[in-house]
């Protein structure tokens, strides 16, 4: 009787996961679309939840009716300012915390960010060599990911071997190298840029931004950002496999390096493009992951997702208190820091001192 009962108990385990699963992902975004509707309801010039879901409601729709000169002031504020502020929060804040949890599951290392690489400082010296030759925000982008993709291309060439051609350890030394030589090449720019007028404009871009209006840039950004979303969320279900040998991945019929380069290369894609839109962002790919598996485990499966959702709230919670704490625009990547290094001591402490994948 004492062993049915045993089983019995053991039985009843994996029910209350997915349920716990479940709960998570609804109340994640739950708190999402509220923090979105706060973001554009909030500012020097307060607009009401009814309002704001009215307008929303009546752009999707396509309904025009007659507007008073209140009415029209507010829709161009929601609109042209608030909305494409609040889009961009979401995506690169998902896009960021999917590339911090890839990250680390590729390299085994819960230390891993999304600029392990080099593609933050590399995209930060293409964008910042931009600006100091006067091109404008088309050219800061292209810069930015051109030199992005560079860096990977560095990284895979000082890594590379015969025998292991995407050796973790290997790239992870060699995206150390790259990134401290493009950031080297970061402040040779600073250092050459007029002091009165370039050297204010790429201090403030470095520092990370979210005000930017709506433009077909910034459109084709947020798509690419998406799509290389998409192809992570696409493979969220072999990210566990990462952590096989190269004899039990060939044992079980999966292409490490080719699972492990569709990886890279998203990362690469979606964390140049996020830095040429609004700058630089730290601490979202490192701290969302982990926020993830203290709530649903460590199954890539469910907290490439959860990421996801938590990364886009707490960018645009962040966004919200950058722009309302003084009348002037408290740089993201400040912030961020500030509210996620506290987070990230809770976690340490919750873990007795140490962090699991």
């Amino acid at each position: 009787m004492k062993a049915k009962s045993t089983n019995n108990t053991h039985t009843t385990h994996t029910y209350p996961k997915s349920t716990k699963t479940a709960l998570a992902y609804t109340l994640a975004i739950i708190a999402m679309v509220c923090i979105a509707l706060l973001a554009l309801s909030s500012g020097r010039y307060p607009i009401a939840f009814s309002e704001v879901v009215s307008m929303l409601f009546d752009t999707l729709s396509n309904t025009h009716s007659a507007q008073s000169q209140q009415e029209y002031l507010q829709q161009v504020i929601l609109l042209d300012f608030r909305a494409p502020r609040v889009l961009l929060a979401l995506i690169v804040g998902a896009g960021l915390s999917m590339c911090g949890c890839a990250f680390q599951s590729l390299f085994r290392n819960p230390l891993a960010t999304p600029d392990i690489l080099g593609v933050t400082n590399a995209s930060s010296f293409g964008a910042v060599l931009a600006l100091m030759l006067g091109l404008n925000m088309v050219g800061v982008c292209a810069f930015g990911f051109c030199f992005g993709i560079v860096s990977l291309v560095l990284v895979v060439a000082v890594s590379y071997s015969r025998f292991v051609p995407l050796s973790s350890v290997s790239m992870v030394l060699s995206g150390i190298i790259i990134s401290a030589l493009f950031s080297s090449l970061v402040s040779l720019v600073k250092y050459l840029a007029d002091p009165q007028d370039t050297l204010p404009s790429i201090t403030y871009w470095l520092l990370g931004s979210l005000s930017r209006v709506w433009s077909a840039q910034l459109g084709a950004g947020l798509i690419v950002v998406a799509l290389g979303c998409v192809v992570l969320f696409a493979l969220r279900w072999k990210l566990n496999l990462l952590a096989l040998s190269e004899e039990e991945a060939k044992s079980l019929g999966v292409n490490l390096n080719a699972l492990r380069a569709s990886v890279i290369l998203s990362c690469t894609i979606i964390v140049s493009v996020s830095v040429c839109l609004c700058g630089v962002i730290g601490w979202i790919g490192l701290l969302i992951p982990h926020i993830a598996r203290l709530l649903v485990g460590s199954e890539n499966s469910r907290v490439l997702g959860l990421s996801a959702i938590l990364g886009a709230g707490f960018l645009t919670l962040i966004d919200i208190i950058s722009r309302s704490l003084s009348a002037s625009e408290i740089p993201i990547s400040i912030l961020s820091a500030i509210v996620g290094a506290p987070f990230f001591i809770y976690i340490l402490h919750k873990n007795k001192g140490g962090v699991r994948l």
